[in-house]
């Protein structure tokens, strides 16, 4: 029989909010639902989302953070713009737009009840950019003060299932992986990766 935990540690795509593994026109409006911030050819917005998970997916999981800035660059160049730092940035800071998604309904209340039953909550999340997007989308709903601790993959270094990136959580919340729970949507990273975090 499962004891009560001291704390909660939640995924996020999946559990949170949709998912965004597919960066495709079909999926567009859930990311971008005011369409994109800045004028271009939406093919060419679609091929450089699709060059930058390419270039993420193709390294062998745990994948460590990986920098997207060549990759930005090398497209804004063949589009006949100057691949300067800021331009990468403002265009970094565009595709991390691909991963946040609304907040299900009912994700305020059942944090908000946990919450008032004692036990703390956080958050581990594979993402391939970090977090500030995240963030500003919990707080918008509500949900940020409900969580000690956010842990993004991009800003931590490894992604699920490496076991540092639990820790990393645990460690911030001060509790023993043994008094917390783990809630994911996917076996091989979350089920693997908090059994292996203890």
């Amino acid at each position: 029989m499962l004891r009560r935990p001291k704390a909660i540690v939640f995924d996020m795509g999946g559990v949170f909010l949709t998912a965004a593994s597919r960066w495709e026109a079909d999926t567009f409006a859930l990311s971008f639902p005011e369409g994109l911030p800045e004028a271009a050819p939406f093919d060419w917005f679609l091929a450089l989302s699709q060059a930058c998970l390419t270039h993420y997916t193709r390294h062998p999981v745990p994948r460590p953070a990986v920098d997207m800035g060549p990759v930005i660059a090398e497209r804004l160049a063949a589009r006949g713009i100057a691949p300067t730092a800021e331009a990468v940035r403002r265009w970094s800071g565009i595709l991390a737009q691909w991963e946040v998604r609304p907040i299900y309904p009912h994700v305020g209340a059942t944090l908000a009840q946990l919450n008032a039953q004692g036990i703390r909550l956080g958050l581990v999340s594979n993402t391939v950019f970090d977090g500030r997007l995240h963030r500003i989308n919990f707080a918008r709903h509500g949900i940020l003060e409900r969580l000690e601790t956010t842990v993004f993959s991009a800003e931590f270094g490894w992604n699920k299932p490496h076991p540092g990136i639990f820790a990393q959580a645990l460690d911030a919340m001060g509790v023993e992986p043994q008094d917390a729970w783990y809630v994911g949507d996917r076996p091989d990273r979350d089920v693997c990766g908090a059994h292996g975090a203890g």
